[in-house]
C-alpha cells in the first residue's frame, strides 16, 4: 500500500462527496420553491391612465436592461400571413422624456412580428407587444439611467388608447434568480460526482494497490572465512575446507619436524643409487 496516495484519494473523495451532498440539498430546496413560484405576470403590468403610461428606467448593473413591453389589446392571428399581428400596425406610440421631449425615434423598437411559438404558448393573454422602450440588452436604446419616461398610444384616428406596460427586466429576474440556485445545486452536485469523486477512488484503488517505496539494499564488502560448515557468503572467496596452499616459492613443511631435517630427507631420497633388491 502506498500510503500518501492513499491519504490523498480518501481525502478527495470525502471532499467532492461532501460537495455532491451539498448541492443535491441546494437542488432539492430550490426545486421545492420552484414549484411554488407564481410565473404569472400580472404583477409587473402597469395599466394605462388616459392612455399614458409612466416608468422608471433603470439599469443597476450598468449592463442594459430588457425592454419594457407595451400591450394592446388584440388576439394573437395573423390571417394575411404577412408576419405581423393583424390590426396591430394601426397603434402609434409615442415616448416622452422628462422634460416632455419626444424621443419615441430614440427608445423604441417596434413590435407586432408574429411568431409560431409564441402562438403556441402565449405568455399575455389577448394582448399583443405593440412595441419595445428602452432595449439595451440586445439593442442600444438611448435610454439615460433613472430618466422617467411617458408612454402614450393612439389609435388610427389619432385618439388615446389605453394598454398594458409591462415591466419584462423585473419579471426575468425574478425568474433568473428561482432557476439559479436550482442550477447552481444541480451544476456542483453534477461536478462533484462526475469529476471530483471518479478521480478521488482512483487515486485511493492506486494507492492501496500499489506497493510503498523499495527497501534500500546493503552492499557488504568484506569477506570472511566460512567456518566449519557454514555456506560462503554471495561475493566472498571460499577455501576448501581442510586445505591449505602454501604460498608460491615456499616448502611446505610438517608441524613438529624441523625444516632443516625435511630438506636432508629429500636430498637423500634423490643422492642413493635405487637398489637392485
Amino acid at each position: 500500500m502506498n500510503k500518501g496516495l492513499t491519504i490523498t484519494g480518501g481525502v478527495v473523495t470525502g471532499i467532492f462527496l461532501l460537495l455532491a451532498v451539498v448541492g443535491m440539498a441546494l437542488s432539492g430546496s430550490a426545486g421545492e420553491n420552484l414549484e411554488n413560484v407564481d410565473d404569472d405576470p400580472s404583477p409587473y403590468y402597469t395599466e394605462s391612465v388616459d392612455g399614458n403610461a409612466t416608468f422608471t428606467y433603470i439599469d443597476e448593473d450598468r449592463k442594459g436592461s430588457i425592454a419594457f413591453q407595451v400591450l394592446v389589446s388584440l388576439d394573437y392571428v395573423d390571417s394575411d400571413k404577412d408576419g405581423f399581428v393583424d390590426g396591430c400596425s394601426n397603434y402609434t406610440v409615442t415616448v416622452t422624456d422628462e422634460d416632455g421631449t419626444d424621443v419615441t425615434n430614440d427608445v423604441i423598437n417596434r413590435g407586432c412580428v408574429f411568431d409560431e411559438w409564441t402562438e403556441e404558448d402565449q405568455m399575455h393573454e389577448g394582448l399583443v407587444i405593440s412595441a419595445y422602450v428602452c432595449e439595451t440588452v440586445f439593442s442600444k436604446s438611448d435610454c439615460k439611467i433613472n430618466e422617467n419616461y411617458t408612454v402614450s398610444v393612439a389609435d388610427s384616428n389619432n385618439e388615446s388608447v389605453d394598454f398594458t406596460l409591462f415591466d419584462n427586466d423585473a419579471y426575468v429576474v425574478m425568474i433568473t434568480e428561482d432557476l439559479g440556485g436550482l442550477l447552481g445545486g444541480i451544476g456542483l452536485s453534477s461536478v462533484a460526482c462526475c469529476c471530483g469523486m471518479p478521480v478521488g477512488l482512483i487515486l485511493l484503488i492506486v494507492g492501496l494497490a500499489i506497493g510503498g517505496p523499495p527497501p534500500q539494499v546493503m552492499m557488504v564488502n568484506q569477506f570472511h572465512m566460512p567456518v566449519g560448515n557454514q555456506v560462503p557468503v554471495v561475493g566472498q572467496m571460499p577455501m576448501p575446507v581442510g586445505q591449505m596452499q602454501a604460498p608460491v616459492g615456499q616448502v611446505m613443511t610438517t608441524p613438529g619436524v624441523p625444516e632443516q631435517s625435511m630438506i636432508d630427507v629429500h636430498q637423500q631420497d634423490f643422492q642413493q643409487p635405487p637398489s637392485n633388491s
